[in-house]
């Protein structure tokens, strides 16, 4: 994705004009067809792009794609002779006909979603931002809330919607428009700042996350947005509320069915058990009572304290005291 993901084997591929672009994505889709029966589909790009860098291909991974026994890899190799395959994260990047292939294996439930994200170079990563500062997540596979516990780390993702029109309009995007495509990468430009809660100032490199800043700054057509935010003098701006919990509710009513609150209420109550859990059994607490305790010793023998209770773990903590805690774990450490 992006066509420079097999510059570090040595091998190095060139742009294509749409023409040859659509040729070898066509040959690729027949040949997927005739061996497997998957269903692909190409990347959508602007109608007017000239040339191309790489081709991404979504695949389709059907309840039946296991039983047939695909190693994509293998295929790969065998079908396209390669000078170099990359595999990162599940994409498989290759060259082809000196061109820079990427099959991208998408699970069956999320297909239309997946499609949607990928679709139309930057947009999917350029709506992101807006969702982010309603506490969510946007991708391919659909809209996330980030649930974060009491350490202030996410630690598990609740899914809101795989339904494009929904996430959309929630976000403010017109959806009709997306669905009628793009002449250019500038109308593109123009979808994303005609949104509803659209703000300048959350696209800036100074105000990404580390993360986020690293890998846009890679990003040729991130680069070509906030160029054409600059010289076009868009300063528009969205007041968001700096507390996104304000966003819950809104959320939970525009996607009655996520069960939004249902699910939150659970996460809060495990969260709620394990900060009570952490507050009085810990590695501080533990330093305090054994201080040559440290490193890996420690966390081995936490380990082995927790694997003693099993299942009353969470029970043996909660109902019994300090002194308690402290000379059952004694035991577990004096026979190590």
């Amino acid at each position: 994705m992006g066509g420079k993901a097999l510059k570090q084997y040595g091998v190095i591929t060139e742009r294509k004009d749409t023409n040859i672009f659509n040729e070898i994505g066509n040959g690729i889709k027949q040949k997927l067809f005739n061996d497997f029966q998957l269903e692909t589909t190409i990347v959508k790009c602007y109608r007017n792009k000239q040339n191309h860098g790489d081709l991404d291909l979504l695949i389709k991974i059907d309840h039946k794609f296991h039983n047939k026994g695909i190693n994509f890899k293998n295929y790969i190799n065998k079908t396209f002779n390669p000078n170099a395959i990359h595999n990162n994260g599940g994409v498989y990047s290759f060259d082809y006909q000196n061109f820079q292939i990427d099959f991208i294996p998408i699970k069956e439930t999320n297909w239309e979603i997946a499609q949607t994200y990928f679709n139309y170079d930057c947009l999917g990563n350029c709506m992101g931002k807006t969702f982010h500062k309603f506490g969510l997540s946007y991708g391919w596979e659909g809209l996330f809330y980030k649930y974060r516990n009491f350490n202030g780390r996410n630690s598990q993702n609740i899914l809101i919607s795989k339904n494009p029109q929904k996430i959309f309009d929630f976000g403010g995007y017109n959806y009709n428009k997306f669905l009628n495509g793009f002449d250019s990468l500038e109308e593109i430009f123009q979808f994303v700042i005609n949104g509803k809660y659209f703000d300048n100032k959350i696209f800036q490199f100074e105000n990404l996350r580390q993360i986020d800043k690293k890998r846009n700054k890679k990003r040729a057509t991130y680069h070509q947005f906030l160029n054409f935010l600059k010289e076009n003098n868009i300063i528009s701006t969205y007041n968001f509320n700096k507390n996104k919990d304000n966003y819950l509710p809104m959320i939970n009513d525009y996607f009655p069915e996520a069960n939004f609150y249902e699910k939150l209420s659970i996460l809060n109550r495990k969260n709620d058990i394990n900060k009570l859990l952490s507050e009085k059994f810990n590695g501080r607490i533990i330093m305090n009572w054994f201080p040559e305790l440290k490193g890996k010793e420690l966390g081995s023998i936490i380990i082995k304290f927790k694997t003693s209770l099993g299942n009353d773990y969470t029970n043996f903590i909660l109902n019994n005291n300090e002194n308690i805690i402290k000379k059952f774990f004694t035991k577990i450490y004096n026979k190590k």
